[in-house]
């Protein structure tokens, strides 16, 4: 296809840049761009700018709880991915098994932030980059950080749909009207290599500049392949290139535009399974096994999976692929994504200080992921079908295909933020539509294929913030956004409509600030976020022959949206001449007509199967409060220390769970807590640097890095439980304002707590029942890793 041969050139044309431009500018680049790097310590500590309320502040005076990773931090933990970022911020989870398929790989992640776990398919927190909303949600492509900004708190006000609990804010770095740039490069175990570059600088001076950037990343899976030697589970590859323009014809009006084309490729996901005959108690009337406390490890041979592409894949892959075409369609086990990201930037400045901002924003993100369902390799023959391309054993393969395709346009007019009185209005319009189909071999029906469903969503928002300062101290703020949103159902195949809804919401959010001087601020903030609800209605896919039953269980017509009110109080501030940077906050808040899953089994009185539903429904009310703290210290010029960490405590009021009544015969999980979030949170840094003698323009440093997370549950009936994480880094290196090298060990002390679990049925056994999941499929983790990694700037 036309679209992808012309990402690919550019992908080529941006990867190389770095190379071409970089000779030929370097000299010209040392002697006329500023320090790229931080050379000895000094003694203060820096500030971060934020625009968490579509302005630009300090961190420090935003009424708004803000994790802010600036570029040299993000750089100095390497962080690399929305994982990492997860890892380094406490009060936030990563779920890559939360869509319900059990796989762990990078197709679909679902990002919790304090505690507000979403429903599978679902969303509670969103994605932007410069602002501009991608509404997949997953971003692997854009690595040239700026700062990277953690909005915790319903943020509906400013930022929009799928904002409920939060929303991360990407912020790229901006071409410069003098030439600059870096390469980089990080060879580690398990094949473990990263290269990237950047480059820019002006192209008529003072009027236009660029800055293109390029990536490839490769490594290994850190567990083997216990069905096929030599093989690991894990592996991850991806080619990235970015190119932004600037445009700048007069001194009041500026343009950026920004593109954006990624592809990854990886094998399969580092998926384990913890076997039934691993069940440590029995549940319910009818003693049925399951895992309480602590969930064990894997057994030997495990994790495993069968991951050749034989006859019957082989066929599959050919001939059925519902969505994609042929040249898009993978070849092996694992995952492929194209992502492409473009957008627009356009403000206006008045003599007076009015802007007028515009922001346009094109997404498109497809992937395909072949995987076996049964997620170990399965120790049945297969005796239920034959022929060429029948299974040899009972394994299940999946081919799943995803597309995700988004406009957006937001237009916003802000006054002068110098006045006592400060205003802001505006609109946005955001259209998504996602197209799912699959491909599968079941043992016991052969082949078969879908173009399963089609969901769209047309949003429209109107949003204002409006600041008063009552004094020199004290501010008021209201925020509040309008949205209107209509979300649309079709079939796959035909593309007919059948369902469609449109739920408006008022989301206020107002906020009082105290400012006993210029270094501290003391705050407390309303505010209320929606999730929107789901275009489908789950009495329409039902048997007719049980929709009396459904009904009769809860299901309702239309899935409503779910509506947070947060309650929040917090401080900020700087002491003793910078040294020391302090922020907290404690909220509480109400979470109400929560969307959750359900699975019922209905029996069949005719003595045939019995209805296995999968739905979703407005059934639940949980309350969440937490304290999230962090602080920042330079006790000594030579000495930094960070330290962060968060309570994140979660009950659910009201609430429903098929499948804890399936094992113990009660439905009712009010009292326990939300599965997959982390209670306790910690992140802890400390970095010692000193001049290095034989060197006068370099100095060394020591750096150690800890995050903790405790153990998740795996369902609301809050049986078992993951161990807590404890990860560990070291860093050793030498640096300059332009050259950086390091050793590093991550995960030093070769942490296995599992990084997702989910209880499923054992898919592989064909004298399963199904009546109640025996086994859980865990995600595992990256193991110890030692590496080195150097750049230099120019």
């Amino acid at each position: 296809m036309m679209f992808k041969h012309t990402s690919r050139l550019l992908l080529s044309t941006v990867a190389f840049a770095p190379l071409v431009l970089g000779g030929a500018q370097a000299a010209h680049a040392q002697a006329t761009a500023p320090a790229a790097q931080q050379g000895p310590a000094q003694s203060g500590l820096g500030d971060i700018v934020v625009t968490a309320r579509k302005r630009k502040e300090s961190a420090l005076d935003v009424p708004i709880a803000i994790s802010a990773l600036s570029g040299e931090d993000i750089q100095s933990l390497n962080v690399q991915t929305v994982e990492d970022l997860t890892a380094v911020t406490p009060g936030m989870n990563l779920n890559n098994s939360i869509t319900g398929s059990g796989r762990s790989d990078r197709s679909q992640t679902a990002l919790i932030i304090r505690g507000m776990a979403p429903s599978r398919g679902n969303r509670t927190s969103s994605t932007f980059i410069n602002g501009i909303q991608v509404s997949d949600g997953t971003v692997t492509g854009v690595f040239d950080f700026e700062r990277v900004e953690v909005l915790k708190g319903p943020q509906s006000a400013y930022f929009g749909r799928q904002t409920f609990a939060g929303a991360i804010n990407m912020v790229t770095a901006e071409p410069t009207d003098y030439f600059t740039g870096y390469v980089s490069g990080l060879a580690g175990t398990d094949d473990y290599y990263d290269l990237r570059g950047a480059v820019g600088g002006p192209i008529i001076q003072d009027v236009l500049s660029f800055r293109a950037t390029g990536r490839y990343f490769t490594r290994d899976g850190s567990w083997k392949n216990n069905a096929e030697p030599g093989k690991t589970l894990g592996d991850q590859s991806t080619r990235s290139g970015t190119l932004q323009l600037k445009f700048t014809p007069s001194h009041n009006f500026t343009v950026n535009l920004f593109g954006m084309v990624a592809n990854d490729d990886d094998g399969p996901g580092a998926t384990g399974v913890i076997l039934g005959s691993q069940s440590n108690c029995n549940l319910g009337a009818e003693d049925l096994p399951y895992f309480c406390g602590k969930l064990p490890g894997l057994l030997p041979g495990q994790p495993s999976a069968r991951t050749e592409v034989n006859a019957g894949v082989a066929n599959m892959l050919e001939n059925y692929s519902p969505i994609m075409n042929q040249d898009e369609q993978i070849d092996h086990f694992g995952m492929t994504r194209d992502s492409n990201h473009f957008s627009g930037v356009a403000e206006y400045v008045t003599d007076g200080g009015t802007s007028i901002t515009s922001l346009t924003g094109v997404n498109r993100n497809s992937w395909t992921v072949l995987y076996p369902l049964n997620a170990y390799a399965s120790p049945y023959e297969n005796t239920f079908t034959s022929g060429e391309f029948a299974q040899e054993y009972t394994d299940w393969p999946l081919m799943i295909q995803h597309e995700q395709k988004d406009f957006s346009q937001e237009v916003r007019i802000a006054s002068n933020q110098d006045g006592r009185f400060r205003w802001m209005f505006g609109g946005s319009y955001l259209w998504a539509k996602g197209y799912e189909g699959y491909s599968e071999i079941y043992y016991f029906t052969g082949i078969n294929s879908a173009f399963s469903s089609t969901s769209e969503n047309k949003t429209w928002g109107g949003f204002l913030g409006l600041s008063y300062d009552i004094t020199d101290k004290l501010t008021v703020d209201f925020d509040a956004r309008y949205q209107s949103d209509k979300v649309i159902s079709r079939t796959g195949d035909t593309d007919d409509i059948v369902y469609q809804r449109i739920y408006n919401s008022f989301l206020p959010r107002v906020s009082l600030r105290y400012k006993p001087d210029l270094d501290t601020m003391v705050y407390a903030t309303y505010s209320r976020g929606v999730n929107p609800g789901l275009g489908l209605d789950p009495l329409e896919s039902a048997d007719p022959a049980f929709v009396d039953d459904l009904i009769a269980m809860g299901v309702t017509r239309g899935v409503s949206p779910e509506y947070l009110d947060n309650f929040e109080v917090g401080f900020k501030g700087r002491f003793f001449n910078d040294r020391l940077i302090v922020s907290g906050d404690v909220y509480y808040d109400i979470w109400t007509d929560k969307i959750t899953e359900q699975t019922l089994i209905i029996p069949n009185n005719s003595g045939g199967m019995p209805e296995i539903s999968w739905f979703f429904t407005n059934m639940g009310k949980v309350t969440l409060k937490g304290i999230e703290l962090d602080l920042t210290a330079r006790p000594i010029d030579a000495l930094t220390l960070t330290a962060r960490g968060a309570i994140n405590d979660t009950n659910i009021d009201e609430g429903l769970c098929s499948t804890c009544a399936q094992l113990t015969g009660s439905d009712d999980v009010s009292g326990q807590s939300l599965p997959f979030v982390s209670k306790y949170s910690a992140q802890v840094n400390a970095e010692f640097a000193q001049a290095f003698a034989p060197m006068p323009d370099y100095e060394w440093y020591l750096r150690s890095e800890l995050s903790y997370k405790s153990g998740v549950y795996e369902s609301e009936g809050n049986f078992a439980k993951t161990d807590a994480s404890t990860k560990v880094n070291f860093r050793v290196g030498l640096r300059s304002d332009n050259v950086w090298i390091e050793g590093f060990v991550t995960n030093a002390f070769n942490d296995k707590t599992y990084t997702s679990v989910q209880p499923n049925w054992d898919l592989s056994n064909p004298n399963a029942t199904f009546q109640e999941k025996d086994v859980m499929y865990v995600g595992l983790p990256q193991l110890r890793t030692w590496g080195a990694r150097i750049r230099y700037d120019f």
